[in-house]
């Protein structure tokens, strides 16, 4: 291996290959991780301008497809208005709760329904 062209080749076009594929692998993992905590964060503390204690939980509907609370529960329910006119909404907010107010807890589960579309 006197000369130059004696030495072994490294072969870099297997090693960009390889790593153009790692990178593409890599990219798609992040996105869709992203993509997932964008998902997940988009359901956080707000249905619409209700701020729920559990937005994730929400209570059983009956056979009229009405929220109903489990025994030992009392549904407090409150009102709040989202969005520009004329495009307004007044919603309905919530909660099944032990408690003599909506912020006493323990909370079971959340509701929220639309009272009136286009007014607040």
């Amino acid at each position: 291996m006197d000369k130059i062209s004696d030495m072994p080749r490294s072969n870099r076009r297997g090693f960009i290959g390889w790593m153009s594929k790692i990178g593409i692998g890599a990219v798609g993992t992040v996105a869709g991780m992203t993509a997932t905590a964008r998902a997940s964060h988009a359901v956080e503390p707000n249905w619409n301008c209700c701020k729920l204690a559990l937005p994730d939980l929400w209570c059983p509907k009956n056979a009229s497809a009405q929220y109903y609370c489990p025994p030992g529960y009392t549904m407090k329910v409150w009102t709040c208005c989202s969005g520009t006119a004329p495009w307004q909404r007044k919603y309905a907010c919530g909660e099944c709760t032990q408690g003599a107010t909506c912020g006493d807890g323990p909370v079971y589960c959340s509701a929220g329904w639309v009272v009136s579309a286009n007014r607040c």
